[in-house]
């Protein structure tokens, strides 16, 4: 969370807008603030973790269409994507062990599977090379 802030500051601030990333910076901060004071009742919260999943697999699927579209996975990184899946496979475990919400593992249990799906398409396409484009003369 803390990078993707600083990514999109930086994004403002090298385009020479300053004033909005510094705008972002405080929106940013006073959002959070609300969302982690006791103001913000529970049922908002678990709304906005469940609101989470569809973007999750909505995004792991689109890239998944495009590797069977393609044919192959591009320069995708293999060690990546195995520690993207392993990583969810963890979270499962320790969301169950350490906070039994049945929500946040669903949620890493739709990640493990589109994350899965990736590294099958990998190791499929391991040796499938992107086509050349040939120069027109």
């Amino acid at each position: 969370m803390l990078q993707t802030v600083t990514i999109c500051f930086l994004v403002l601030h090298y385009r020479g807008q300053t004033v909005k990333g510094l705008a972002f910076l405080a929106g940013y901060a006073l959002v959070l603030l609300v969302l982690l004071s006791p103001l913000t009742p529970l049922a908002i919260i678990t709304l906005l973790q469940a609101s989470n999943m569809p973007s999750v697999v909505v995004g792991k699927l689109l890239q998944a269409a495009t590797n069977y579209r393609n044919g192959h996975t591009g320069q995708l990184s293999a060690i990546t994507v195995f520690l993207l899946f392993g990583g969810s496979l963890a979270r499962i475990f320790t969301s169950i062990q350490e906070t039994r919400d049945p929500l946040m593992a669903g949620t890493f249990v739709v990640s493990s599977l589109c994350n899965g799906l990736i590294a099958a398409q990998l190791l499929f396409y391991w040796n499938a090379k992107a086509p050349h484009k040939k120069k027109k003369e």
